[in-house]
């Protein structure tokens, strides 16, 4: 009852407050001066963008009301479920693989437990690559079996202080009972073995599905079933369906060890996803107090250091500042997004989205980019605020702004399947007319049933992306229209947007990154009427024509390495500051009054400037004025380290055996040879 109440208020405010808005904008056109049809349709523009914004204070006020405060949830004081550790990547790489390998080894060692164990389901088809991923395992395979041994040589002789805490709790305390001696000469062995063969690798066959294929293939093979059965029906998914009953992974010894081991839970990650250390332990303790519980959400915190770019920062105190309105915004609804990082529950995941053999369900779309959306509405994710998996911001806007126009292709997806009749039937003809032969037609075979709640939290990403083509819209329309107060409705949107919100997370503290935050958003988000709208028609044609091209985040990531911040920006943008500035020109010669859009085409003017500017290091002039002072003195700027963010060198030992290009050279390609060879396979434990 008291959740019902919650969210009646809560949808009555909003809806209250966005008819008083309507009110207001019709009052506020001039009829005297302005054709009655076109204010009519100025006032309707502005009712739903507004109605739309208007979320943003009803969140502010409920975050004020009931608080933004991390609320704890009940957990056992133990935990006896299995997990394991789903590291996901498609490699091009050998520095993507360096960087997952090196997260899921920092991840294992934080969470050691004989109950946890961690595996990287990629999805990479070349050959080379893979090879280096097996490679790189057993690299840390006799890592971790170096570190545990040397810890339990000092169990043995008592000497605790010199064992990792995590790892004498929840590992050594166990054998205390046994003698120190035959412990050593018996015992140790297997168990280093034992935990570092729980290191491990899998190559997906297909790849189906993409990310989501790779959980769902890998809680599949844990349940016993390495043959596949779901996503194979040609009739509902013609050439995009995979073979009936063909191996889901490639065989080794890692497969092996997976199947029939039955994990009550998979902890699905990202390549670049941080686990610190206990989280693995504290999510399991969750999942003990809520059995019934299909997704266990924690919350996902940006981490950037000294050395990483302005816009890495701007956009880790963004996060910062909005984290109290998605704590009551959980508490309010009582469940939340899933943000494609969690702990799932597997036999409820293949019970609601997967099905049996016997019964399939296929609840998620086999084309589609946003999985979690309809994952989330089956399973309802439990959000924990209190604890948190870590990952990058994105690097600059370039990269940031790639990311949006994936995430809106994605949205468009969804939109085709949510509303099959109006959205869905015109998007696929026009996919089969101009795709022509490639088009391939596919169907749902479960329709998942969304609640009021679910589905407003699912829809969420789709209003702010319209949002973006109305507001454009009502500028435009704004020049030929006469209101009484002229530039009141764009204020207040743009007040209701980047300002108030502010107002639930702002004190003494944290005043000076709020305006910092703020003068940001106002250069980096006035523009988005324009370039959203960009975003929004590629993200269409993408979907028409099949014309995406992915682009890796870390391809762009080293071209600003490589060159010139500004003229790497520049590269990117000029076309929106060249368009808007022609723009700008004609408005004012054309109509004088037409600030308001002259306004907005000038911050897309300056946008390659923000770009630049903020894709510059945090202490850049510091950095600058000691790259001189090198230069004077004969050093180069290359030997100064830590000017930008890379890989840790963590492999540094077993980096001097291998080219670091992105392509594998000629001899790098002999040593992968090598290392495929199973003869030269660097054995378990092996010690120096």
């Amino acid at each position: 009852m008291e959740r019902k109440f919650k969210l009646i208020l809560y949808f009555t405010s909003w809806i209250i407050l966005a008819i008083f808005a309507v009110i207001l904008n019709f009052l506020n056109i001039n009829f005297d001066r302005t054709h009655y049809a076109t204010g009519v349709v100025l006032t309707l523009i502005l009712g739903i963008v507004q109605g739309s914004v208007l979320e943003y204070p009803v969140q502010t006020i409920a975050c004020l009301i009931v608080g933004g405060w991390k609320r704890d949830v009940p957990r056992a004081h133990s935990f006896s479920r299995t997990l394991i550790m789903n590291y996901n990547l498609l490699a091009y790489s050998q520095e993507e693989i360096d960087e997952c390998m090196e997260m899921m080894y920092k991840a294992y060692m934080g969470n050691l437990s004989p109950k946890i164990s961690a595996v990287l389901v990629s999805a990479t088809s070349d050959d080379l690559l893979r090879g280096y991923e097996l490679f790189t395992r057993d690299y840390y395979r006799s890592n971790i079996f170096d570190e545990l041994y040397s810890e339990g040589l000092a169990f043995c002789r008592g000497e605790y202080a010199a064992i990792d805490n995590l790892h004498f709790q929840h590992v050594w305390s166990q054998y205390q009972h046994i003698d120190p001696n035959e412990f050593k000469r018996v015992y140790l062995p297997q168990i280093c073995n034992r935990f570092a063969k729980e290191f491990m690798v899998i190559h997906r066959v297909s790849r189906v599905l993409r990310k989501c294929g790779q959980y769902q293939d890998l809680m599949l093979l844990s349940s016993g079933d390495n043959r596949a059965y779901t996503y194979c029906d040609i009739a509902l998914y013609s050439r995009a369906a995979r073979k009936y009953n063909e191996p889901l992974f490639y065989e080794n010894e890692d497969v092996t060890n997976i199947l029939g081991r039955h994990f009550d839970y998979t902890l699905v990650l990202d390549a670049d996803t941080g686990v610190p250390r206990k989280t693995a332990y504290e999510l399991l303790k969750i999942a003990e107090a809520h059995p019934d519980r299909g997704i266990i959400q924690p919350a996902i915190n940006l981490q950037c250091q000294k050395r990483d770019t302005i816009f890495m920062h701007l956009e880790c105190m963004r996060q910062t500042l909005n984290e109290p309105l998605t704590n009551s915004n959980a508490a309010i609804f009582e469940q939340s997004s899933y943000f494609g990082k969690a702990l799932i529950r597997n036999d409820i995941y293949i019970n609601k989205v997967l099905g049996t053999r016997e019964h399939l369900i296929e609840c998620v779309p086999i084309d589609v980019l946003s999985h979690d959306t309809f994952e989330a509405a089956l399973l309802q994710p439990l959000y924990v605020g209190t604890v948190f998996l870590e990952e990058a911001p994105c690097y600059n806007y370039v990269s940031w702004n790639i990311r949006e126009r994936r995430w809106n292709r994605g949205e468009i997806l969804l939109a085709i399947y949510f509303w099959k009749t109006c959205f869905g039937k015109p998007m696929r003809w026009l996919q089969k007319k101009f795709q022509r032969e490639r088009f391939v037609k596919t169907q749902l075979r479960t329709e998942s049933k969304l609640d009021f709640v679910s589905a407003h939290i699912a829809h969420a990403a789709i209003r702010q992306m319209i949002m973006k083509p109305l507001l454009l819209l009502f500028v435009l329309i704004h020049i030929g229209v006469e209101l009484k107060y002229q530039y009141a409705p764009i204020i207040i949107i743009m007040f209701f947007v980047l300002i108030f919100p502010k107002f639930a997370t702002c004190n003494c503290g944290n005043l000076k990154f709020v305006i910092v935050e703020t003068i940001a958003s106002i250069l980096q988000f006035t523009p988005e009427a324009a370039t959203g709208c960009i975003r929004i028609i590629r993200a269409f044609e993408a979907n028409i024509c099949a014309s995406a091209k992915w682009v890796p985040q870390r391809t762009v990531e080293q071209e600003f390495h490589n060159c010139n911040a500004f003229v790497s920006s520049f590269k990117h943008l000029w076309g929106y500051s060249f368009c808007a500035l022609i723009c700008s020109i004609l408005v004012l010669v054309l109509y004088m009054p037409g600030y308001l859009v002259v306004f907005m085409f000038a911050t897309l003017v300056v946008l390659p400037l923000y770009t630049g500017f903020t894709s510059l290091p945090l202490g850049y002039m510091a950095r600058y004025r000691a790259r001189v002072e090198d230069e004077e003195t004969g050093i180069s700027h290359a030997q100064r380290k830590n000017i930008y963010r890379k890989v840790s060198s963590t492999c540094t030992s077993k980096s001097t055996h291998y080219s670091q290009s992105s392509t594998p050279s000629q001899s790098s390609q002999k040593s992968l040879l090598r290392w495929l060879d199973p003869n030269n396979d660097i054995p378990i434990g092996s010690r120096a």
